[in-house]
C-alpha cells in the first residue's frame, strides 16, 4: 500500500477546508489521524484530494441531517440528548448545533486522539469507548443513540454483545439508530468479483477495513441479514425493532432503529 502524506494534503486544502467551513459555519480542523478521510484520499478519490475534502464536509452534513430527520419522525419530541457512538473524528458531529441545535450530543469513539479532537476541535463532549463490550459503559443514558457504520464493521461474535451493551445507553421510551452492511452490499461485492454471501446464520464477515491501526480480529467488514438482526435484537429485554430499510444509507447500507419500552 502507497504511502500517503495525510498531512500534507490536509495543509495543502487548508483554504479549501476553510472555505467550505466558513459557509456551512462548523469547524474547518479535520484530523490526520482521520481513517475516514485517509480511505477517501486511498480509495475513493486517489487522484484529487479536492474532492476528497469536499466529499467529507458534504457527506458528514448529509448524514447529520438524515438523521436528525429520523430522530424527529420517531420521537414524539426533539431528543434532548444523544449519543453517537464509534463517531470518529467528528465528520457528523461538527453539524450537531445546526441539525439538532437544542440537544446536548456526546460522542463516543476507541481513539483517544479522536475524544481528544472532539473535545477541542468540534465542541462536543467526548467519552473513550473500548474495543470490548464488557469493557464500555457510560454513565448517563439518552433519547437516541446512534451508530452510523459501526455494526458494519463487527464480527459475529461481538456483534450481538456490542447491539446489547450499546443498547444500556438508551432511556426507556428512546431509539437506538443504526446501519448495517445487507444483502445489496453483499450484491455490490459480488459484483466486483468477491464471492461475499451470507451464510446461515444470515451473517457475512471478511477482515478487511478502512481502520488500518485496529486488529482485524474486533474490526473488519461484515453483512448481516435481517433475521439475524432480528434474532440479536429479540434476546435483548425491552428492545423493539420499529424500523427496518434495506439500503437506506449510501444506497448500500441497512437502517434499523430499535425502540426501548417503557418499564
Amino acid at each position: 500500500m502507497s504511502d500517503i502524506d495525510i498531512t500534507g494534503i490536509l495543509a495543502e486544502h487548508e483554504p479549501l477546508a476553510r472555505s467550505i467551513a466558513e459557509v456551512k459555519k462548523v469547524a474547518y480542523e479535520i484530523s490526520k489521524d482521520d481513517m475516514l478521510l485517509d480511505f477517501f484520499v486511498r480509495a475513493v478519490f486517489p487522484t484529487d484530494h479536492r474532492n476528497a475534502i469536499e466529499a467529507y464536509f458534504t457527506g458528514g452534513e448529509d448524514c447529520a441531517k438524515r438523521f436528525a430527520n429520523l430522530c424527529r419522525e420517531h420521537l414524539s419530541s426533539g431528543p434532548s440528548s444523544v449519543l453517537e457512538f464509534a463517531s470518529g473524528y467528528g465528520r457528523v458531529a461538527r453539524y450537531a448545533k445546526h441539525v439538532l441545535p437544542d440537544t446536548a450530543w456526546v460522542s463516543s469513539d476507541v481513539h483517544p486522539n479522536a475524544v481528544e479532537f472532539l473535545s477541542s476541535k468540534i465542541g462536543v463532549r467526548a467519552h473513550l469507548s473500548s474495543t470490548k463490550p464488557e469493557d464500555w459503559s457510560i454513565d448517563d443514558e439518552f433519547d437516541v443513540v446512534f451508530a452510523l457504520s459501526f455494526f458494519s464493521h463487527m464480527p459475529d461474535a461481538t456483534f450481538a454483545p456490542w447491539l446489547s451493551r450499546v443498547f444500556t445507553a438508551v432511556k426507556p421510551g428512546g431509539i437506538f439508530v443504526f446501519t448495517t452492511h445487507g444483502a445489496v452490499t453483499l450484491r455490490n461485492m459480488r459484483a466486483g468479483g468477491s464471492p461475499a454471501q451470507f451464510d446461515d446464520t444470515g451473517f457475512y464477515w471478511n477482515s478487511k477495513s478502512d481502520q488500518r491501526d485496529l486488529d482485524a480480529r474486533d474490526y473488519g467488514t461484515s453483512a448481516v441479514s435481517l433475521g439475524y438482526v432480528q434474532k440479536a435484537v429479540s434476546d435483548i429485554e425491552g428492545a423493539e425493532l420499529i424500523r427496518f430499510q434495506q439500503a437506506f444509507w449510501w444506497a448500500h447500507q441497512d437502517l434499523y432503529v430499535v425502540r426501548k419500552l417503557d418499564q
